[in-house]
């Protein structure tokens, strides 16, 4: 038997223009591409007339030929499609978070999503979606399927790609997303609550809808690092110029040093390589060094608030490249760091005889630029506010969990050993300001909480009063085996030559 590879590959895109006529024209598929789209040369969308487009399978191949299908349009909202492998894909991930969101619910998910997505494009809402904003939002999918996996291989084993095709993958899919949020923060950029509405909410809420909070923690925090002389960083530097000369001079591979003496535990094991990435991926100084380097060369020197780097460039590919780096961090000495504790005891001292508040000695002596000036005030990287669970805590501050879980609203502890969100070794004084036991959320106790559940109701009022609105008088097809999913939103399946 022999075997082909049959690629879906027409799609006819029609303006829907009063009573007229729509117009076709083709285009020829490129050599490489999965799907050819046809496009309308007639007319264009505008805000008030959406683009028709409609999804025509080629009549299956000869029964004696055994058909692959590579890829293949299983939907059109407006000028959008949706490919089979944006389902897959997305089921892969939701089944690598170990999500229960099943196959139908991922597909209405996308249709929403283009939905949105079209509209942005007409309302220019999609300018406001940059680049630095997608290579963040991809680092940070990235970041947690490789925590969730346990490590790159095996996130690489599960995708049966290669970490560089995994996160290309993901760039248009989180443009998208990003664009979408983007839209519908414009379409409830101006629904609000009222106390009084905050009210009628929660009477209507069953005792069984009442949300349960948590255990939860406000930390204010002081950290005193141990100083570190000129002459510790000094030493840095020329540890890392000679390691350079070594390399240079063919007496060592660069990889190899990396492996031996980087303080960067994430690259070093792959001989200091840290794949694909675009300068905003990049803290500013390491990103200006390294993308002035020539294939193969070496930087000098480059600090950057993680310590001090050389980095060796492997490849460029326009405005992305992969480099190896090795990371050295100036040591502190056994005498800066009794002179921190003694400093750390001592601010602990002046808090407890009430010379001075916690947030005022935060703000005079913490050695931490990002909560300093605050107050001490400790955020938390997931919610974005300063409420820690459990969970966040133990995440975010290992090294104090044990200590702060035993605590009391109002306690200050003694100076305890510990290390700062770059894993630099500090002293820190805790302040837990509050301390919310596990409970029924009331309004009471818990305003603010209702209070966004509230608006959350609002807005998908809101929301789903557009969906309806737009369904309609944008063209939507779906294929015929996706058409069965009980969908949230019925409106998706209808007749499309009606409008």
């Amino acid at each position: 038997m022999t075997k082909k590879i049959f690629v879906l590959s027409a799609l006819i895109l029609t303006m829907a223009a009063g009573s007229a006529a729509a117009q076709d024209s083709t285009a020829a598929a490129a050599k490489d591409t999965t799907v050819s789209v046809v496009k309308d040369t007639t007319a264009s969308a505008t805000k008030d007339t959406a683009k028709t487009i409609a999804l025509q399978i080629p009549p299956a191949p000869p029964t004696s030929t055994e058909t692959i299908v590579v890829d293949r349009v299983v939907a059109v909202v407006g000028n959008k499609i949706i490919l089979e492998s944006e389902v897959q894909s997305q089921l892969m991930q939701a089944q690598a978070r170990n999500s229960k969101i099943d196959k139908a619910q991922i597909f209405e998910d996308l249709l929403y999503q283009k939905l949105l997505v079209a509209q942005a494009e007409i309302d220019s809402v999609d300018i406001k979606i940059t680049d630095k904003m997608v290579e963040d939002k991809v680092t940070e999918k990235l970041n947690r399927f490789i925590d969730e996996m346990g490590g790159v291989e095996k996130m690489e084993e599960y995708f049966n790609k290669p970490l560089a095709e995994i996160k290309e993958d993901l760039r248009d899919v989180t443009r998208d997303q990003l664009i979408a949020s983007t839209e519908q923060e414009e379409i409830t950029k101006d629904v609000k609550v009222t106390p009084a509405e905050v009210n009628k909410y929660y009477k209507s809420l069953s005792k069984d809808s009442l949300p349960l909070i948590d255990l939860q923690f406000e930390i204010n925090e002081i950290l005193i690092h141990p100083s570190v002389s000129k002459q510790d960083r000094d030493a840095v530097k020329k540890r890392l110029m000679d390691i350079r000369q070594e390399v240079l001079s063919g007496g060592s591979l660069f990889e190899t040093k990396a492996v031996l003496y980087s303080e960067d535990p994430g690259s070093a094991v792959d001989g200091g390589e840290l794949g694909m990435m675009s300068r905003g991926e990049l803290v500013p100084e390491f990103a200006a060094a390294a993308f002035s380097l020539k294939k193969d060369s070496i930087s000098e020197v480059v600090e950057s608030e993680f310590g001090f780097h050389i980095i060796q460039l492997i490849d460029r590919k326009g405005e992305r490249i992969n480099v190896r780096h090795i990371l050295m961090k100036p040591k502190f000495t056994a005498e800066a760091k009794v002179k921190a504790k003694a400093k750390a005891d001592s601010i602990y001292s002046i808090i407890m005889d009430k010379k001075m508040t916690f947030e005022d000695a935060a703000k005079l002596f913490s050695t931490n630029d990002k909560t300093g000036k605050n107050g001490g005030v400790k955020i938390n990287p997931y919610s974005g506010d300063t409420k820690f669970t459990v969970d966040a805590l133990q995440q975010v501050m290992p090294a104090d969990f044990y200590y702060i879980q035993n605590m009391k609203a109002g306690d200050i502890s003694r100076t305890l050993d510990s290390y700062d969100d770059r894993g630099n070794f500090a002293y820190k004084i805790v302040f837990l300001k509050s301390r919310t036991e596990p409970h029924i959320a009331t309004i009471e106790t818990d305003y603010q909480t209702i209070q966004d559940m509230a608006l959350d109701h609002k807005y998908s009022q809101a929301y789903d009063k557009w969906v309806k609105e737009k369904a309609q008088s944008v063209y939507v097809k779906i294929a015929d085996e996706y058409k069965n999913f009980n969908f949230k939103f019925k409106g998706w399946i209808h007749n499309e030559y009606e409008r």
